[in-house]
Parts: C-alpha cells; sequence; structure tokens
C-alpha cells in the first residue's frame, strides 16, 4: 500500500462530498475554514491508519509560512526526502528568532515526550578520590634542545635497560578531586593556569594521556570506564579550533552528521508514535514533523546552524591562516557544535560534608551506557564520508592543485626539450644513456614533487583527525583508505598529462605496448612517492621532521637507482639495498619495456636488447615481475601510512 496514495484518496472523497452549494451567507464565509480544518483531520486519521515504520517517516506540514500557509493549506509528506526550502520553512516556524523562540521549542518537545510518559536517557559522573601524576624533567634537562633532545633519548635508553636510574621527578597534576556531575546541569569549572583543570576534564572524558599516574574512579551512572565506550557518551572539546579550511561551515557539520549518525532516534520515535495512538493523543504538526525529520542529518544541521546564529555564514569557507573564512568567534562555534541551552537550575554551592555523604550513597537508577561499537556508524558509512570530505578538500586547495598539476606540466616541457628527440637514438651506448638519463630524470623530478607537496596538506588533515577521532567520529582505517583512494584519479591525471607530454617530445618509440608500460610505471610511480610522503608524515610528530626523513632516503634512492652505478658494479655487500630500491624496480621497468626487445644492432655490431641486459642485467622476460613490485611498493607504503595513523598520535591536547 502507497502511504502517500492512501492519505490523498481520503482527503479527496472529503472534499468531493462537502456538501450543498446553498448554503447561508455565513456558512459560505466560514466554510474554507471549516473545510481545512476537517482535511486536516482527515489526513491525521489517515496517518495513524499507516504501519508503525511508515507513520514515522510521515508528517502533516502547512504550505509556506503564516497567511501564505493558511491560503494553501496543509499535505502529507515523506519528512525523509524534505528539499532546502521545505526544511527552511519548517524551522522557521518553529524557530524564527533563535534566542526568543528555541527555548519554547525544546519545552514542546519535552512535553510531547513527557505526556505519553518516555523517560529520555541521562548521565550521571561521578568522580571520586581522583589522583594524577606526571613524570617530568626539571631545570635545565627540560628545555627543548637539540642537545637535550639527544641526551634525554638516550637517557630513557639507559632507563629502559635498567643501566641507569631515572632522573625524572614526580609532579602532582590532580590530588584527592571528588565531584558530581548532575544530569540536565551546566558546572563551570574554574582555576587558575596549570590547576589540573584540562587534566580534569581529559579524566572525565577517559582521553588521559597513557604517561600519567592516575588513581580514583570516575563512573558513569555507576559504570567505570572500562564497562562502557566513553567516545559515545562524552566529548571533550580542545581549545583549539581545528578544522578543513577549504570545507564551509555547513559542509563542516554535515560531515559531523554524517559520521555520528541518528543514534537511537528512529526507535524512540516508533515508541512515541506508538503510544500516542493508543492514547488517541495528536501532537502539534511542525513539532511532529521536525521530530521525524531529525532522522536526516541536513535538517540536524540546518537547526544547528540556526540556534548557533551559523546561518548567516553557513556557506562561507572556515577558511584558516592561509585562507580567509569565519571570524574567531564563529569558528570556535562550529568547534563545539553543542546546544546553548541548558537547565541552570543548579544547586553551582554544596558543602563539603554533604558531597562526602552524597558520594557515599550508590548511584541512582543507571541507564544502559553498552554500545557495540565505539564509532556511530559502519566502517563503510565512515568511508564514504571521509571520501566526500577529502574530495571537498583537494577541489577546494587552489595551492595544492596548482603545484601538482601547473608544476607537473612545466617540468614535463622542460624535459622535453632537454631530451628532444633522444628515445629513437640508439647507435651507440651513450644514446641509451641519454635515454635512460632521461628516464631517470622524468622520474626523479616528478615524484619527489608529488612527494614533499603532498606533506604539507597531509600534516594538517591529520591534526583535524586526531581530534574527529578523539570525538568518535570516525576510526584511523576509513581516513587513511580515504586519503588513499582520493589519490589514485589525481594520480592518474597527472601521469597521463606527465607521461603523453614528455614521451612525445622525447620520441619514444610509438607502439600501444611501449606507451601503456610508460604510463603504468609513471602512474605507480607517482603514487609510491606520493604514499611515501603520507608514510613519513604519518610516523613523525611533524612536517619539518617528515621533510627531513623523505630527503636522506631521496638521496640513497637516487645512489642505488642503477643509473650513477649499474647494479652489476655495485659492491657485493651493498648490493641488497638495490632490491629493496623502489627507484631501481621504476628504471629497471621502464628501460626493459622500452629496450629490452629492441633488436636493433648498435655501431659495435651489439644488439640494443643484449646492452641492455649485459651492461645493467635487466632482462626482458622478468617485466611482470618488475611491474608487481612496483605495484607492492605502492600498496607497502600506503600501509604503512595506514599503519602508522592507527598506532601513533602526536596530538598536543
Amino acid at each position: 500500500m502507497d502511504p502517500a496514495g492512501e492519505i490523498q484518496k481520503v482527503a479527496s472523497m472529503r472534499r468531493g462530498g462537502s456538501g450543498s452549494m446553498w448554503r447561508r451567507g455565513d456558512d459560505v464565509f466560514s466554510r474554507s475554514s471549516r473545510d481545512e480544518d476537517d482535511e486536516e483531520a482527515l489526513r491525521w486519521a489517515a496517518l495513524e491508519r499507516l504501519p508503525t515504520h511508515d507513520r514515522v517517516r510521515r508528517a502533516i506540514v502547512p504550505l509556506g509560512l503564516g497567511d501564505e500557509a493558511a491560503a494553501k493549506g496543509v499535505v502529507d509528506v515523506d519528512v525523509l526526502s524534505l528539499g532546502p526550502p521545505e526544511r527552511r520553512a519548517l524551522l522557521e516556524r518553529l524557530v524564527r528568532v533563535a534566542d526568543e523562540d528555541n527555548e519554547r521549542f525544546l519545552l514542546k518537545l519535552k512535553e510531547r515526550v513527557d505526556r505519553v510518559g518516555i523517560d529520555m536517557p541521562t548521565i550521571e559522573v561521578r568522580f571520586q578520590n581522583l589522583d594524577a601524576e606526571a613524570e617530568v624533567r626539571v631545570g635545565s634537562s627540560g628545555l627543548p634542545s637539540v642537545l637535550n633532545s639527544v641526551v634525554n633519548t638516550l637517557e630513557e635508553a639507559a632507563n629502559a635497560l635498567h643501566i641507569l636510574p631515572s632522573t625524572k621527578q614526580t609532579m602532582p597534576v590532580l590530588h584527592d578531586v571528588s565531584g558530581i556531575i548532575k544530569p540536565r546541569r551546566m558546572t563551570l569549572l574554574l582555576g587558575p593556569p596549570g590547576s589540573g583543570k584540562t587534566t580534569l576534564l581529559l579524566a572525565l572524558a577517559g582521553r588521559l594521556d597513557k604517561d600519567l599516574k592516575v588513581k580514583g574512579k570516575v563512573t558513569y551512572n555507576g559504570h567505570e570506564m572500562s564497562e562502557f565506550v566513553p567516545e559515545r557518551t562524552a566529548a571533550y572539546i580542545s581549545q583549539h579550533d581545528l578544522h578543513i579550511g577549504e570545507m564551509t561551515v555547513r559542509e563542516t557539520l554535515a560531515f559531523s552528521a554524517r559520521c555520528q549518525g541518528v543514534g537511537d532516534r528512529f526507535d524512540m520515535l516508533t515508541e512515541l508514535s506508538r503510544r500516542e495512538k493508543a492514547a488517541n493523543i495528536k501532537p502539534d504538526a511542525d513539532i511532529d514533523a521536525f521530530m521525524k525529520a531529525r532522522q536526516e542529518a541536513n535538517v540536524v544541521t540546518d537547526y544547528i546552524l540556526k540556534i548557533l546564529g551559523l546561518d548567516i555564514c553557513a556557506d562561507t569557507m572556515v577558511g584558516d591562516e592561509m585562507l580567509r573564512g569565519i571570524s574567531g568567534g564563529q569558528r570556535k562555534r562550529v568547534t563545539t557544535v553543542s546546544l546553548r541551552t541548558v537547565d541552570y537550575k543548579t544547586s553551582e554551592f554544596r558543602r563539603n560534608k554533604a558531597l562526602i555523604k552524597e558520594l557515599s550513597q550508590a548511584a541512582p537508577g543507571s541507564n544502559d551506557l553498552h554500545f557495540p561499537s565505539k564509532y556511530s556508524q559502519s566502517s563503510f558509512t565512515q568511508l564514504m564520508a571521509c571520501l566526500w570530505k577529502q574530495n571537498l578538500s583537494y577541489w577546494r586547495n587552489p595551492p595544492y592543485n596548482t603545484v601538482r598539476f601547473f608544476f607537473t606540466t612545466i617540468i614535463a616541457l622542460l624535459l622535453g626539450t632537454i631530451f628532444w628527440d633522444l628515445g629513437g637514438k640508439v647507435k651507440t651506448s651513450q644514446d641509451l644513456f641519454n635515454a635512460m638519463g632521461s628516464m631517470y630524470s622524468a622520474v626523479l623530478f616528478i615524484g619527489i614533487m608529488n612527494c614533499t607537496s603532498v606533506q604539507p596538506v597531509v600534516a594538517v588533515e591529520r591534526t583535524v583527525f586526531y581530534r574527529e577521532r578523539a570525538a568518535g567520529m570516525y576510526s584511523a582505517f576509513p581516513y587513511a583508505m580515504g586519503q588513499v583512494v582520493i589519490e589514485l584519479p589525481y594520480a592518474l591525471v597527472q601521469a597521463i598529462l606527465y607521461g603523453v607530454i614528455v614521451y612525445s617530445m622525447i620520441g619514444f618509440e610509438w607502439t600501444a605496448a611501449k606507451f601503456f608500460w610508460y604510463l603504468f610505471f609513471g602512474y605507480f610511480t607517482l603514487l609510491y612517492f606520493t604514499f611515501y610522503g603520507m608514510m613519513a608524515v604519518g610516523l613523525t610528530p611533524n612536517y619539518h621532521i617528515a621533510a627531513i626523513v623523505s630527503s636522506a632516503f631521496y638521496a640513497i634512492w637516487n645512489l642505488f637507482s642503477g643509473f650513477i652505478i649499474p647494479r652489476p658494479k655495485v659492491p657485493i655487500w651493498w648490493r641488497w639495498y638495490c632490491y629493496i630500491c623502489p627507484v631501481a624496480w621504476t628504471l629497471y621497468g621502464l628501460v626493459v619495456s622500452q629496450f629490452g626487445d629492441n633488436a636493433t644492432p648498435m655501431d659495435d655490431g651489439t644488439l640494443v636488447m643484449h646492452f641492455v641486459e649485459d651492461y645493467f642485467d635487466f632482462k626482458h622476460s622478468w617485466l611482470g615481475w618488475v611491474a608487481t613490485i612496483v605495484v607492492a611498493f605502492t600498496v607497502l607504503f600506503a600501509s604503512l601510512f595506514g599503519f602508522a595513523i592507527m598506532k601513533f598520535n602526536f596530538q598536543k591536547r
């Protein structure tokens, strides 16, 4: 049965039999109002006859605002398919002025739920005899310097081997702290700098650093931290406003909504609808429509934008140090994305004895805090959300795209003019060295450029990732997978653009197989350089250290690539590194795919293919294995990036 069709059928039957045209004059003036009321009543009656699953998806809403709504009447709609104009009209009717109307709106929500006896879940947080201590260095050894860094690292290694005793001193951060945070209350935490406010908040959110020594107990409705997932119940909001600057305010909130999901709203709505039907209660139409529409993330986003005063900048980019965006106050509201409306009827001056007495009593009836997972959404949903965000971030980052595609073209044209038409000259061994030099240069220049350009972008996004993962929005795997997958099409476009220009200007042989192999090795070389740069960022505390580590490996890869020194001439005790050098395998594949089957005799009578095999130890029959190894390096670096993101956390709280 079609729910919408059934409701329309009942309403139309009522209008068709509305009575004779011969009525008294006063009936003529009041007939329209009565018909509209009767029509709305019939629509409600038809809605009540629907199965519960369909009933929680459909609502009776007016068409328009104010007088316009009275003129146009009402209509039943699928609330999950409301468009932007309909969502805005609904919110305007409920919360026209956020500061004035939102409290009345929330009271209406509460009254509807209370009327049928549904108890909304509440949480009471208790912390008792909480102690936290940190081992720190004091004096000159605690100053951040290169010398201290080296000395302290060596000392920690000696401490681990029990060679030297530790010189660190214990510093108390929290001492015997106890208290209760009541449900539906705002608790103000005050204290001077360095008094342990942040440490207490992190302890309550279950996010204390593992290096701290903690004693005492923190419970949520009587459950200790080990018995549930704190990230699904509490959130710690850092003082740092970390966002993707290229995303708008609306997109930032929408991404959060996609990751968080709707929780148990559907189950609550189902029970609410069932009880109202049993009690023959007709809810307020707009309240009913909003509560049902909250199953759709966009409605929640529009509501939060409205009540936080962010609707005026909803389509403005958040911005960062390099991109102009919203103001500092607006950015802070985007960070918190929390309701300002709270119950201020706190009891903020309780005597210490009374607090101790209450702490000695058992917690009130506890709600079930069990969640099957730390995250609200499935891994696939998280991945789709991360891909959506990454795509927006990449396309709206002009400096990043300019560096990649503009300089890709410039470097391709530069190399093409330097090695103009050298690819087809194979008369002497020097001709082969020149052609090989063009391949070597092409690989190294574009690969290093990709590696260095991706590192600052990933470093910034990793900082945002730490905050969002700590908030329970998504896990490390979808984020890392999203970063890897989003690079695939970008690198493909880059490889085709670069390969076509260089291949044609250098003058390599135009056959489908040879051109394919050139693009193949060029594409996967771009990928493994990119993923190597991302891996270096993932394994190091910041972008600067990652750049230093990457530069060191550039030199090593350059030395063992097989171009400066052919592999057979490398000393035997270093030759093993040639087999684990990815650039060496790329050069192997490029040279063999172009010249490994070339039977053209050179000036000295040696065939090109024999010279390549004898001098470089490159065999054309191994081309498939070479391609597999290059792909394996790509997968390896991408996997190590994912491993680093999952295992290491360099976030500064």
